[in-house]
Parts: structure tokens; C-alpha cells; sequence
């Protein structure tokens, strides 16, 4: 039975990320391979989240996430005021190692209580704000050598048979930064 094999070489993938110490990927993998219920959620940990946006994709999208929330402000400059303003999702590029099979492609956004103050004829802004991160884990149909771990198999393609075969299952990822960060400057 195809699905069978398949699942072997999940096991192979399995052993391909325990042995190059990808804690990360195996325990999100793990979660795909238990075929959980249409509405599970995967919490990433914080300690995960730390690592994520501690990586320059995920500092990038952030530093635009901040300058998006900025001209909001700058657009409607309520000074005294402390408004929750947030920023449109934007998508990061994957990472090597550990990061990179665990979430790939994921998207990034920030929430943030924004106050404005008058300064020198001008606005200064205070942003406290916290990073979010969103994944959907799944599998698709890709060329060949999309995902290939050196084991002898198409682990994109495969992987993404067993979820048709009903033996794994796709499902939404989030994960929020830890602690609040904070940005104060002239807008």
C-alpha cells in the first residue's frame, strides 16, 4: 500500500530531524503525522517564537510591520491618545536548519498600543508593541526536488499523499512574541 510506504519514509524524515538536533521541525512534523481534528491550532513555544523573530527574514517584515503602524499614526495624529493599531500580516522567507522545516514560509504582523505626543512642532511616537507569527502547515504537490532531505525521497510530495490517504492532516500555527518591545522616535 502506497501510504504505508509513505509513512516510512515520514519515520525516515522523522529520524532526519532528531538527528541534526531539529527539536522545532520533528515536534511540528509530529503534529502533522497525528492527524488532529479540523480545528487544531499548534501553538509555537515561546522559546520558538524568540528564535523566529530573532532571524533577519522575521526582523525585516517586523521593521515594515513598525512602519506601517507609523503612518497610521502620522495619518491621524491624536496626540495624548493611546490607540491599539495594528499592522497587515506579511509574509517572511524561510530560514536554513531547524526554523526552515519547521515553518517555512510563515507570515509575520505586529499589535501595538501607540501613543503621540507634540514635540518641537513635530510628533514623537511611543509603540509598545508585540510580534505574531502565522504559519498554515501543509503540504503540496511540488517538482521534484522541492524538500528533498538526502534520504531517498520526495518528502513534499509524499507527505502531502499521506494527508490524501487521511493519514496526516494540515493545520494552522501561531505563536506570539514573549514580552512586549517597545519603539519611541520622532515621526
Amino acid at each position: 500500500m502506497q501510504a504505508a510506504r509513505y509513512s516510512n519514509d515520514a519515520a525516515l524524515a522523522m529520524g532526519f530531524f532528531k538527528a541534526r538536533g531539529f527539536d522545532f521541525a520533528a515536534d511540528i512534523f509530529s503534529a502533522y503525522l497525528d492527524n488532529n481534528g479540523p480545528d487544531f491550532v499548534y501553538e509555537i513555544s515561546p522559546s520558538n517564537v524568540e528564535r523566529i523573530i530573532a532571524t533577519s527574514g522575521a526582523r525585516e517584515q517586523v521593521a515594515k510591520c513598525l512602519e506601517t503602524i507609523k503612518d497610521q499614526a502620522r495619518r491621524d495624529p491624536q496626540t495624548g491618545v493611546t490607540r491599539e493599531l495594528t499592522s497587515p500580516w506579511l509574509g517572511a522567507e524561510p530560514e536554513e536548519g531547524d526554523i526552515g522545516y519547521a515553518v517555512g514560509h510563515y507570515d509575520v504582523a505586529v499589535g501595538s498600543d501607540t501613543t503621540l505626543y507634540s514635540e518641537d512642532g513635530g510628533l514623537r511616537a511611543e509603540i509598545i508593541y508585540r510580534i505574531y507569527i502565522y504559519e498554515f502547515y501543509n503540504f503540496d504537490h511540488k517538482k521534484q526536488d522541492t524538500f528533498r532531505l538526502n534520504i531517498g525521497t520526495n518528502i513534499n510530495n509524499e507527505m502531502r499523499e499521506l494527508e490524501e490517504f487521511g493519514w496526516a492532516r494540515s493545520f494552522r500555527v501561531h505563536g506570539e512574541a514573549p514580552r512586549l518591545e517597545r519603539w519611541i522616535g520622532k515621526l
